[in-house]
């Protein structure tokens, strides 16, 4: 029989980067709901609080640890406040990134080496500091935002692609290397997430939900959902994988048969 809510995730503990807002804010407030401790992390340290308090209020447990994900010590101060405050750390979601518009012709130095920084080094950072604390356990789940663009292109993103591309085999290298400690790593690839940041990236909603099979924009509480069940006995075998969440649209080749009324155009 499949957990119910506040069941799923009862007594663990969770880590979440990037949870102020979007994606991580909706996977804290999914994991909480479904019984798990939450040390949520933001760079902006208000929205963490927001969060935090939101749970907080549902009578689940939280804290807050802002901060930028980008230093080392940092990521490696989140898993230790987990650990501090609960004694164990049950699922690490290496969650926040974002991209940086521009060719790979104009992209500075600086550019690029932010949003590496940002999108892959996080993730090493964030992996390396759960697993030296979940093979001591001998289980644990780590979970890793990549994103559709890891599979494909996406204009004036070469980058951004790159390097969620590099958390895909990431995630894959070290589902590998730890399995045998009983501690499971997955890569969730989103698609069209109406989140404020997607909203910033396409402006036109309606003309890309049109171009989605499902005819619809995915929310930010589809991925929490899918988070929760990696974060899950349910998904105990379950390893090395990049899901796709999307609405079916990396699934459609071009062709010519094709309508415009198909595609939405």
């Amino acid at each position: 029989m499949a957990a119910t809510s506040g069941e799923r995730l009862d007594g663990r503990t969770a880590v979440i980067t990037g949870a102020g807002s979007g994606i991580g804010r909706a996977t804290a407030l999914r994991f909480a709901t479904d019984g798990a401790r939450v040390v949520v992390n933001d760079i902006d340290a208000a929205a963490a609080e927001a969060t935090v308090a939101t749970i907080l209020e549902s009578g689940r447990e939280a804290v807050a640890v802002p901060g930028d994900v980008t230093s080392s010590a940092l990521v490696d101060s989140l898993v230790a406040a987990a650990v501090a405050r609960w004694g164990r750390l049950d699922v690490m979601h290496n969650n926040a990134g974002y991209g940086i518009p521009g060719t790979i012709t104009t992209l500075t130095d600086d550019q690029l080496d932010e949003v590496l920084r940002v999108n892959f080094f996080s993730f090493v950072y964030g992996t390396r500091a759960a697993v030296r604390v979940m093979q001591d356990q001998g289980c644990g789940s780590i979970i890793n935002t990549s994103s559709n663009a890891a599979l494909g292109a996406t204009p004036d993103r070469p980058t951004y692609g790159a390097a969620k591309a590099a958390v895909v085999n990431l995630t894959k290298s070290t589902a590998v290397e730890v399995g045998r400690h009983g501690i499971r790593v997955n890569a969730i690839c989103p698609g069209p997430i109406a989140t404020p940041a997607f909203r910033r990236f396409a402006p036109d909603l309606d003309f890309y939900a049109a171009q989605i099979p499902m005819r619809r924009l995915g929310t930010a509480d589809d991925v929490a959902a899918l988070a929760s069940f990696l974060a899950s006995d349910e998904s105990a075998f379950i390893s090395g994988q990049a899901i796709s969440i999307d609405g079916a649209m990396s699934a459609r080749l071009a062709a010519p048969f094709l309508s415009r009324d198909d595609v939405g155009a």
